[in-house]
């Protein structure tokens, strides 16, 4: 199964491409690494590709729309800068909003994909912290959980 496909896919600054005609198929089950120094427009292409910027081409998850894109791809920002003071907890079940009903609660099995993924990355003794209080690393741990927890086939 498909999960991404990129056809031609261009971003510019100005007259200038910083991503240029790219084609990309991944699949299910694949584990894809995007290299290349520093400026060479990796964040540029995921950003386009997840439908988060301008771009021509073809994404095929950037024509979904914002709630389908967030139930089949999950992001973590290259920035893991956390602005609110909320609970562990609390942010990591943030991923579980594009699978509930507007308004509602979580539902059982929304708090337990929050807890596989508290469990996977090992922050169940912080669960109840302020995640904005927690050193750099842990903050990242917990925006991984927080992906992890929107359970999507992309990541």
């Amino acid at each position: 199964m498909t999960l991404l496909t990129l056809e031609a896919l261009t971003v510019r600054r100005g007259e200038c491409p910083v991503v240029d005609h790219v084609t990309a198929t991944i699949g299910e089950g694949e584990c894809v690494g995007l290299i290349g120094p520093n400026g060479a427009g990796k964040t540029t292409l995921l950003r386009a590709a997840l439908g988060l910027m301008p771009h021509q081409g073809r994404s095929s998850l950037a024509a979904l729309s914002p709630l389908a894109r967030a139930r089949h791809a999950a992001w973590m920002p290259q920035s893991r800068e956390i602005a609110w003071p909320v609970s562990v907890e609390t942010l990591i079940a943030l991923g579980r909003i594009p699978h509930l009903p507007r308004g509602a609660r979580l539902r059982d099995a929304d708090q337990a994909a929050v807890d596989a993924a508290i469990a996977r990355m090992g922050l169940g003794g912080l669960r109840a912290r302020t995640a904005t209080e927690l050193s750099g690393g842990e903050q990242a741990r917990v925006l991984i959980a927080r992906a992890l927890a929107q359970e999507t086939p992309l990541l």
